[in-house]
Formats: structure tokens, C-alpha cells, sequence
């Protein structure tokens, strides 16, 4: 079983990535183009091209966890940050729904 952390807001990355992507990748996505350090805070949502899967990445004491969720016949409709923007901010409650 896993639990996710409890924080009030999830950082959504603005732009499609590779979800075969590991924690080295994704931290690293974190630091250098979120400018979030993931040991630090945060819990990272990211989407590949098509908006059909989602991932949901954050560090934990021996490691990280990474959640995914496909959803095959449809597609997840999210929150688009401007372009001058690292990030969206959403909140928890909103997310907890779609990986519970």
C-alpha cells in the first residue's frame, strides 16, 4: 500500500514528458526547470503527449514513488500554465480524487 504525502498543493509540469522516465530524470526536471528541489517539498504531477496517462512523482526517506494512471479510451483534461510559467500550482484535493 502507499500514501501520499500530505500537502496542500501539487506542482503540474506545463509541458509533456516521456513516462518511461525514473526518479534521476524527473528530479532532475524538478530542480533545473521547476526550480523545486523534490527531497525538499513537493509532489510532481506530469502527463505524456496524448493526456492519456499521468504521473504522479515524489521523494520519500529511502527513495522515491512514482504513481501512474492510464486512462486508454479517453484522456485527462488539465490545467494549462502561461508560457512564462515553471509550473501550475493545483490543489491537493483535486488530484487525491484521480489516484485513490
Amino acid at each position: 500500500m502507499f500514501s501520499i504525502p500530505d500537502v496542500k498543493y501539487v506542482y503540474l509540469y506545463p509541458r509533456p514528458i516521456n513516462m518511461k522516465w525514473g526518479e534521476k530524470k524527473l528530479s532532475e526536471v524538478c530542480k533545473c526547470e521547476m526550480g523545486i528541489d523534490p527531497r525538499e517539498e513537493g509532489v510532481f504531477l506530469f502527463f505524456n503527449a496524448k493526456k492519456d496517462q499521468l504521473k504522479l512523482f515524489f521523494m520519500v526517506e529511502d527513495g522515491s514513488q512514482e504513481i501512474q494512471k492510464l486512462l486508454p479510451n479517453s484522456n485527462f483534461l488539465l490545467p494549462v500554465a502561461s508560457e512564462d510559467e515553471k509550473f501550475e500550482k493545483i490543489e491537493m484535493s483535486k488530484i487525491g480524487k484521480i489516484f485513490r
